[in-house]
């Protein structure tokens, strides 16, 4: 399932989060000249992701300061008390970002634009 996520114009290093239909929230970050997408809600204890700070290609969840690779949603702390995020490709399409929540992202391919 696509979903729109609107004009592409975060600049690089910021993040925003969006809510999509059936009040399910993704992160999206601009890391590296491209775009990249991970669900927002931290699996560990539930806070939101987009409320934390972006530091390079990672995400500090703001409640208990897990870090996530937001190019692959990998956990980069330890010790590993939560799983990895699910993150999703982004696509561009003529001046706005979609992300395809079908598309599990792979890390070799969330670097370009």
């Amino acid at each position: 399932m696509r979903e729109r996520l609107g004009r592409a114009d975060l600049a690089e290093g910021e993040m925003r989060g969006y809510r999509l239909p059936g009040d399910r929230r993704v992160l999206v970050a601009r890391v590296g000249g491209g775009y990249v997408a991970l669900d927002d809600v931290c699996n560990h204890g539930g806070c939101l992701l987009s409320c934390g700070e972006l530091r390079g290609s990672e995400v500090a969840c703001p409640c208990h300061a897990m870090t996530f690779d937001v190019r692959t949603g990998a956990l980069t702390c330890r010790p590993r008390l939560c799983d990895d995020q699910p993150a999703y490709r982004v696509e561009l399409r003529d001046g706005e970002a979609w992300v395809d929540l079908d598309a599990p992202a792979e890390s070799e391919e969330r670097h370009g634009p």
